[in-house]
C-alpha cells in the first residue's frame, strides 16, 4: 500500500513546477506574442495528448496509473508544463542569434523534455509495458 504522503509530494513537486514556469511566463519580457504561445502551446498539447494516446490506447504499450492523484499528475504534466516548457524554449531559441546556442537550446529541450518523461515514469505516474524511451 503506497503511503498518502507520498503521493502528495509528487502531486506538490509537479504544482510547483507549473506554478513556477507559469509564473516565469506571465512575468518576463518575452519576444512572442501572446497569441503564438497560445498557439505553440495548443500544438504541443495536441501533438503530445495524440502521441500519449496511441501509446496508451492502441498501441498499449503505457498505461495510466489508477490513482486519482497520479492521473492529476499526468494531466498537468502534458495539458501544462510540456508547453510551458517548450514556449520557454521556442522564446530563448528566438532571442539567441548564434547558430551553435541555437543547437545547444533545441537539444537541451529534447533533453529536459525525455528527462521529465522518465520522472513520470519513475513516479509511477505512466506505467511501461513493453515501452523504451528509444521507441
Amino acid at each position: 500500500m503506497r503511503s498518502c504522503i507520498g503521493e502528495s509530494i509528487k502531486l506538490a513537486i509537479f504544482m510547483f513546477l507549473c506554478v513556477l514556469l507559469l509564473i516565469h511566463t506571465v512575468t518576463y519580457k518575452r519576444t512572442l506574442h501572446l497569441f503564438e504561445i497560445i498557439f505553440i502551446g495548443m500544438m504541443v498539447w495536441i501533438t503530445t495528448h495524440s502521441v500519449s494516446s496511441i501509446l496508451i490506447e492502441n498501441l498499449e504499450l503505457i498505461s495510466v496509473s489508477q490513482d486519482l492523484e497520479e492521473f492529476w499528475l499526468h494531466v498537468l504534466t502534458r495539458l501544462i508544463l510540456y508547453p510551458l516548457i517548450t514556449v520557454l524554449f521556442i522564446d530563448l531559441f528566438i532571442r539567441i542569434q548564434s547558430k551553435l546556442f541555437r543547437i545547444l537550446i533545441f537539444v537541451g529541450n529534447v533533453i529536459t523534455m525525455m528527462l521529465l518523461e522518465l520522472l513520470v515514469f519513475h513516479f509511477g505516474v505512466l506505467i511501461s509495458h513493453q515501452y523504451s524511451m528509444w521507441m
